[in-house]
């Protein structure tokens, strides 16, 4: 019954209602519109990241991810790689070697990130060989004698094009200058402008010369997943499995400078030793040695300081800017819709003051008659709420469409190209908003007509009846 009362009430001012319903609709339409954009940027910079810059995981020597130095490789990696290769969630692998080097052409010189890859497997795990920019670019194939493949901003910036020679200048593992030439056999353009300067690639068995590297060594192996879900729960298996854990003086030095408080370093200094432990038994110890909040607080930081052999890290390790940027989307829509309704709000509460105020008597009468101050209370949230939500309705109908629209047929932003590809954004967006979020503002907009609502309802419930009932 109460529900019906509020119904009928809302559309006794017709042009009121609309106008706070059109406004709602309006405001949620902008809100989502906005939302779904940033959404499409930043998933669509985390997808080309994923296809073409870190892959899901990433195996590295836990030193080389410490220095970068060419001598910490992976060793032996053919019996890893099959290990690897059997578990099914695992949808490709590719090794690599890298090195920070400089290439330099009769032009100009740049420092660049060097890897070298093995083609027919890099396709499996990367997406680079479909980025080539012209019908010249080759990815490695056709050319027998030391090829490479440089992004467009490093051709631009060493100028040069495909066939020009550039000099490799860097140093093997022995410590050893070496150097070589080399000839552009493909020029790729990502969306990521950085990526672009500051990366070359050459195959697997001219840096294994260059670097004085035998057998099937790596210093990075890369793995793209079937599903990127799993990717947290892969890599904390595989870190059971391959990590290894030490508390010897050096992983104790890296404690000292990382200011880890003094009863810890004097606890593990007791238990310094050369022996290895897994993940497992690591944790198993120190929470023994160290059993206070404090282990939980620096784990982390004693992960890092005592692993040695393998290091599993995913792309979120990786790349900390894209892990913070997955994040923003929950927080953008909060932030944006929160602000329209909160805005929408103080004209649904001027609404329903001005709805109580023109029906004091009638609130009088009903009261007179029985209808108690918790069943009014009722009635007045009812109708800020229902109008909320017939506004909240109409507009999430309306965003779906238009963001539908947008999803369908991108969003071309070629007009700024140049300043998205500079900080790694594509020029063509599609736009897109979860589900959940759609629940999510639903629930947001019943509560701000519930909030709403309070102030004028309790001013209803305040009214004398007898007081009210006399009100012209």
């Amino acid at each position: 019954m109460i529900v019906d009362i509020a119904w009928k009430n809302i559309w006794r001012s017709k042009l009121r209602s609309l106008v706070v319903i059109v406004s709602i609709a309006v405001g949620l339409l902008g809100g989502i519109t906005a939302v779904s954009f940033m959404n499409g940027l930043l998933v669509g910079r985390i997808d080309d990241a994923l296809q073409i810059e870190v892959s899901s995981l990433q195996i590295h020597n836990s030193e080389f991810m410490a220095n970068s130095e060419t001598e910490f490789i992976i060793p032996n990696t053919t019996e890893l790689i099959s290990s690897l290769q059997k578990m099914p969630q695992v949808k490709s692998v590719s090794k690599r070697l890298k090195v920070e080097t400089m290439l330099s052409s009769n032009r100009a010189a740049s420092g660049v990130v060097l890897m070298g890859v093995e083609p027919d497997k890099e396709k499996l795990v990367t997406d680079l060989y479909k980025k080539l920019v012209d019908s010249n670019s080759f990815y490695f194939e056709n050319v027998k004698r030391r090829p490479i493949l440089i992004g467009h901003k490093l051709a631009e910036k060493l100028k040069v094009h495909v066939r020009s020679k550039i000099a490799i200048n860097t140093v093997d593992v022995n410590g050893v200058s070496t150097k070589g030439v080399y000839r552009v056999v493909g020029i790729f353009k990502t969306q990521n402008a950085m990526f672009d300067e500051s990366s070359a690639f050459i195959r697997y068995s001219d840096m294994q010369n260059l670097l004085s590297i035998e057998n099937d060594d790596a210093h990075e192996i890369a793995i793209m997943l079937n599903d990127m879900l799993e990717t947290t729960a892969i890599k904390d298996s595989l870190t059971q499995t391959y990590s290894k854990y030490r508390i010897n003086e050096k992983s104790l030095l890296k404690i000292r400078n990382d200011s880890v408080p003094e009863n810890i370093y004097s606890s593990l200094l007791s238990i310094k030793s050369e022996e290895r432990y897994s993940k497992e038994n690591f944790d198993k110890v120190i929470s023994k040695l160290i059993n206070d909040e404090s282990y939980i607080i620096y784990q982390e930081q004693l992960y890092e300081a005592c692993e040695v052999g393998l290091k599993i890290s995913e792309w979120k390790n990786l790349s900390p800017e894209l892990a913070m940027q997955s994040t923003w989307s929950d927080l953008i829509l909060y932030v944006f819709v929160g602000i329209i309704l909160a805005a929408l709000g103080f004209g649904i509460v001027n609404t329903m003051l001005m709805v109580v105020l023109e029906r004091v008597r009638e609130i009088g009468m009903l009261m007179a008659i029985g209808m108690n101050s918790r069943k009014i209370f009722r009635m007045i949230v009812l109708e800020s709420v229902l109008l909320s939500l017939v506004g909240g309705v109409l507009g999430i109908f309306i965003s779906w469409l238009a963001v539908s629209a947008l999803n369908t047929y991108g969003l071309d932003m070629s007009m700024f190209s140049e300043g998205l590809e500079a900080i790694g954004y594509s020029s063509q967006i599609y736009p897109f908003i979860e589900l959940a979020s759609y629940v999510k503002i639903t629930l947001m907009v019943t509560i701000t007509g519930v909030l709403a609502a309070i102030y004028p309802a309790m001013h209803a419930i305040k009214l004398n009846p007898s007081e009210a009932i006399r009100k012209d």
